[in-house]
């Protein structure tokens, strides 16, 4: 009897142990079922596809909103050139000095071809509203303000010397009160703030030695020259 009851106990307890077995086996299987999605190459294709997609297109859009800003912002094509360069002013006789053949040579090499007006052709919407101007017109003239102002600084001086000289008829004073206010609103607009040290035991300012930060004059001549409406050079007309 005891035989037979271990016998049973020995055939429960092998049951048993498949029944667990078979049971650990079907949980491992769901749990890989469940959990662990196969693998489709297909749709991580398409879904790497589109995310490139995606970042061209912004990459894209990126771009044309910095070059809008750009073009924009810069000014057109055949306006003159705002580079600038560092200049020490000196004393120059040749310009401050008497008139003589010389000092009127250097004057006039200050003036370029054409004197500073200059061809302009430009899509009407490009052009400024300025009075006077005729704006369904492409081709206009213009004069570079910079060759004026010298224009303007020569006829003062023309005019103080002939004065002095006892020859006043010959000064066209109208245009010398023109100059003169031309000029006070040309220096004021540039407003060139470097600044002038008083000496130990000075009273005031010559203004030379001093490093200015300047427009490029050199690249301002060619620019005018290279668009001139004329061959003329002179500078007291």
């Amino acid at each position: 009897m005891d035989n037979r009851e271990g016998l049973r106990s020995s055939t429960e307890t092998s049951s048993m142990d498949e029944e667990k077995h078979i049971l650990l086996e079907s949980s491992e299987t769901l749990e890989q079922t469940t959990f662990r999605p196969k693998h489709n190459p297909f749709i991580t294709t398409r879904v790497a596809i589109v995310l490139l997609v995606l970042s061209n297109i912004a990459f894209v859009a990126a771009l044309g909103v910095v070059l809008r800003s750009k073009s924009s912002s810069s000014p057109p094509p055949w306006m003159p050139p705002e580079r600038t360069a560092k200049k020490l002013f000196m004393y120059q006789s040749a310009f401050g000095g008497e008139p003589d053949a010389k000092s009127e040579e250097m004057w006039t090499k200050l003036i370029p071809m054409g004197k500073g007006w200059i061809n302009v052709t430009a899509d009407t919407d490009e052009l400024p509203y300025y009075p006077g101007m005729d704006r369904s017109v492409p081709k206009q003239r213009a004069l570079v303000a910079v060759f004026h102002q010298l224009h303007c600084l020569y006829m003062t001086r023309s005019g103080y010397f002939a004065a002095r000289d006892d020859k006043l008829s010959t000064v066209n004073t109208t245009h010398l009160s023109h100059c003169w206010d031309y000029l006070r609103q040309s220096i004021m607009c540039s407003g060139d703030t470097t600044l002038e040290w008083l000496p130990p035991k000075g009273v005031g300012s010559t203004g030379w030695g001093y490093q200015h930060t300047c427009r490029d004059y050199e690249a301002l001549y060619i620019y005018a020259e290279q668009h001139r409406s004329s061959d003329k050079k002179i500078i007291h007309e």
